[in-house]
């Protein structure tokens, strides 16, 4: 965090000083992180749909106490739909992303998943990030609850940045309304469900997106980018069914404080100011708060840093999620 002040705000600016900051602090402690059981399988037929399980030991494990369900975490990275990995190459020595699966699986007993997806070298085109976000969901229910210890999950998704626009085109099309419909049913004879999201540090809309990326969101989205944009798609779905949009389903909205204002700031008021035109259980369903001194680029990659500023938004996912398991 110390020297992020003095960063530029703007998203381009701020990837390769942030990464310089953060590097050696994840090599410092890459002991303690490595040493966090981690597991990778396939979740889908596309060489890119890999997805690693950071498992929390016997005495981190920690059920909830009104359903005793296990508490499962997916993590969505970010990278403009262009870059980003579960384990991103030349980096820290290979320490990130397996940090956040180390951080929340040994400080807060989540057993963590953290899928590579498609990206656009990849063939990727809207909604492929909900597809293959859909597929987790589906390995979840079918794979990981037939391990043992796993018969009855409790499970949260957090989406960062482009991470978070596949979580919003998952939660919000009609694409995916069978694979939420098992997940959210609070059916008991389902292993899976779906308690809660984390929106973090998402842009919810493309108007203020610097010109260097209009290509790459044009190739995405197709003509319509703000239609298909998380604003776009939300309102869409409260256009067709205001009473289904997030039903069952707690949502965390989260940013940072050096966030930059034109790119995601000033998208976020927009998407909860077209969110106020839902019902009274939609609206009651958000949290929105702010990780202090973290910029767009430093949250994932300040878990597992075992400094205690660093990691403070991590525990402000962690109440939000105990909140929600705590409930019933």
């Amino acid at each position: 965090m110390e020297g992020l002040q003095s960063l530029p705000r703007n998203i381009g600016g701020s990837v390769q000083p942030t990464f310089q900051i953060y590097g050696p602090l994840l090599v410092k402690n890459a002991d303690a992180i490595r040493s966090t059981k981690c597991e990778t399988f396939t979740y889908g037929g596309h060489p890119r749909q890999k997805l690693d399980v950071y498992y929390p030991t016997q005495t981190q494990r920690r059920p909830s106490l009104a359903s005793n369900n296990v508490p499962v975490l997916i993590f969505l990275h970010g990278g403009g739909l262009v870059a980003g990995s579960k384990n991103i190459p030349g980096f820290a020595d290979g320490l990130a992303h397996a940090n956040v699966g180390h951080f929340f699986a040994e400080k807060l007993g989540y057993t963590t998943i953290i899928p590579d997806y498609r990206l656009m070298s990849h063939g990727a085109r809207f909604p492929s990030g909900g597809e293959d976000l859909a597929q987790v969901v589906d390995w979840v229910t079918e794979t990981l609850s037939r391990q043992d210890g796993y018969s009855s999950i409790d499970l949260f998704i957090m989406g960062n940045s482009a991470g978070g626009i596949h979580l919003a085109t998952y939660m919000l099309t009609a694409d995916f309304a069978a694979s939420r419909r098992k997940v959210m049913s609070m059916d008991p004879e389902v292993p899976v469900s779906l308690r809660g999201i984390v929106l973090l540090s998402v842009p919810f809309n493309f108007k203020q997106t610097d010109q260097s990326r209009a290509d790459v969101l044009k190739a995405y989205f197709g003509e319509d980018v703000h239609a298909h944009s998380p604003q776009g798609l939300l309102r869409a779905a409260m256009l067709k069914d205001p009473d289904d949009v997030f039903s069952n389903v707690k949502v965390m909205v989260l940013n940072g404080t050096l966030d930059p204002e034109d790119e995601i700031l000033d998208p976020k008021a927009d998407f909860l100011k077209e969110w106020k035109g839902l019902n009274e259980d939609s609206l009651a369903a958000v949290t929105v708060d702010m990780m202090e001194g973290q910029n767009h680029i430093s949250p994932p990659l300040s878990l597992g840093t075992d400094i205690e500023k660093e990691e403070a938004w991590g525990f402000q996912v962690g109440t939000f999620l105990s909140s929600l398991r705590s409930s019933g």
